[in-house]
């Protein structure tokens, strides 16, 4: 794809002094380049100006005056399915089937937003509070820093309630995916955004730290790693105005209690976490099984990985393409290396395809001999098919494994008894709790988000719109004046007794 540049004010742009060039490579093909684009810092600055004149006039269109250019969003983006599928697949890894899904979510998402998620940042007027109202205005410009994983799905997830109620926008993706994100303003552009209401700018972690640091951004909507996060928060510490919505990943584990079925458990578990060749946040890289059905559950699940298909994301029939970069294939090689001083087991062994010259791996799979919250497999991201089973002798024993993690994004519990999740469910400490379904379901029509080294506690989704905002009370009272109000505390005080 040949890259349009940036796209700001409205127009496309090539950078005339660039500060550097990136391209990107096919993941299945790293020969085949499929992006390249220039960036420079100077456009950064330019973009955030754009969107801060846009401003006023854009949020003074209210609501109803800015919905019709999400509904033809919309539609447009929906007439591209295939179009993003197919540079999901070629940029990031994807599968065809799983890109293609990736691009069908785009609509619905903004249809659940313009629906049900502007319920939640309408104009609310209090039973019996005559005089009373609030409402909800919008943080000013926003910067959206998107990740490589889910690049256009994630970032429409705050674009469009940041759009929606009132704020302009400034979009960095990863340079890992710049082409989807391309299209996405190809189709922005189509719909007819007034000029400067939303503004691209390509380019690596300094083009994403001089956005995320401008003193002109009043909100940086953030999702990718633990530790960018921290150095947003770290670099935007004494910008008191400025509000943070940070996605930060997980360590998710499932827990599979003797009476769960087995064959649900096994499965669930195994397609959430080696969808997306494990570069999910919400990925499955723990599980936890009682000891009675211990022995059944890894030999399923261990020869339900060794099934794995893995090859080239336009093919057919193929679960896992590569991994998205020869960064992440490196650390996760790196991490195959590592037995936690003889604590992990190797079941399966993961490492490099030598058939592939892209970035292919075989999952890998460890039982676990104890419990480390900070060990290579037990408690980093990893980002890849990696996962630890952890055998345990009651429910308690489970909860306590479960929550020996720094991050808390999502769990599962798989049983037949629905007291029994309950009763766990008071414990677990984490965003996002399913029964019976893989930490990898989840509904943009509920809040998603994570607690601990996941995120900080602005969920997404449905709830998108309320770190989009802030909410401004107003009591009124009709203009006039009546001098019995003179006679009463405190203005009575204020009298001279004439």
């Amino acid at each position: 794809m040949e890259s349009k540049g940036h796209y700001i004010d409205g127009e496309w742009e090539t950078t005339k002094s660039p500060d550097g060039k990136f391209q990107r490579e096919n993941p299945a093909h790293p020969s085949q380049t499929v992006f390249r684009a220039s960036w420079d810092l100077v456009s950064v600055d330019r973009a955030v100006q754009t969107a801060r004149r846009a401003l006023p006039e854009w949020d003074r269109l209210d609501v109803e005056g800015r919905l019709p250019y999400l509904e033809q969003l919309a539609e447009i983006v929906d007439s591209r399915r295939e179009d993003f599928a197919k540079a999901i697949a070629n940029e990031v890894g994807k599968p065809l089937w799983e890109a293609r899904q990736e691009a069908a979510a785009l609509s619905s998402k903004i249809e659940i937003m313009t629906d049900e998620g502007l319920e939640l940042t309408r104009e609310r007027h209090p039973d019996g509070l005559d005089n009373g109202r609030w409402r909800h205005r919008p943080l000013g410009v926003v910067a959206v820093l998107g990740p490589y994983n889910f690049p256009v799905h994630l970032p429409n997830g705050h674009i469009v309630p940041a759009l929606l109620n009132g704020n302009t926008v400034v979009v960095k993706p990863s340079e890992l995916a710049g082409g989807p994100m391309q299209i996405y303003f190809e189709c922005l552009e189509e719909a007819g955004f007034p000029d400067g209401v939303i503004n691209l700018v390509h380019g690596p972690g300094e083009v994403g730290e001089a956005l995320s640091t401008h003193r002109g951004v009043n909100g940086v909507l953030f999702t990718g790693s633990w530790e960018t996060g921290l150095e947003i928060k770290r670099q935007t510490l004494d910008h008191y105005w400025k509000l943070l919505a940070l996605e930060m990943g997980g360590k998710n584990t499932s827990i599979i209690l003797d009476d769960a079925n087995l064959e649900q458990s096994v499965h669930e578990t195994a397609r959430a976490a080696f969808q997306t060749t494990g570069q999910r946040c919400s990925a499955t890289s723990r599980i936890v099984v009682r000891e009675e059905i211990a022995d059944d559950v890894i030999s399923r699940f261990c020869e339900l990985t060794r099934r794995v298909t893995t090859g080239d994301p336009v093919e057919e029939d193929v679960f896992m393409g590569p991994l998205a970069s020869q960064h992440a294939m490196r650390k996760f090689m790196e991490a195959q290396q590592r037995d936690e001083s003889g604590e992990l087991e190797p079941l399966v062994s993961g490492g490099a395809r030598e058939d592939r010259d892209g970035y292919f791996v075989d999952p890998a799979v460890w039982l676990a001999h104890s419990v480390d919250a900070t060990g290579e497999h037990q408690g980093r991201e990893i980002f890849g098919p990696d996962v630890v089973i952890y055998p345990v002798e009651t429910d308690e024993a489970a909860v306590d494994v479960a929550n020996a993690t720094e991050y808390g994004l999502c769990m599962s519990v798989f049983t037949s008894d629905r007291e029994r999740f309950e009763s766990l469910a008071y414990d677990l400490q984490t965003g996002l709790l399913n029964l019976n379904q893989s930490t990898a379901g989840a509904s943009s029509r509920l809040p998603f988000g994570g607690i601990k080294k996941s995120g900080n506690h602005r969920p997404s989704a449905i709830l998108a719109g309320q770190y989009c905002t802030y909410p401004q009370s107003q009591l009124r009272a009709e203009a006039g004046w009546n001098d019995t109000e003179l006679e009463d505390p405190p203005l009575a005080h204020l009298s001279d007794g004439t």
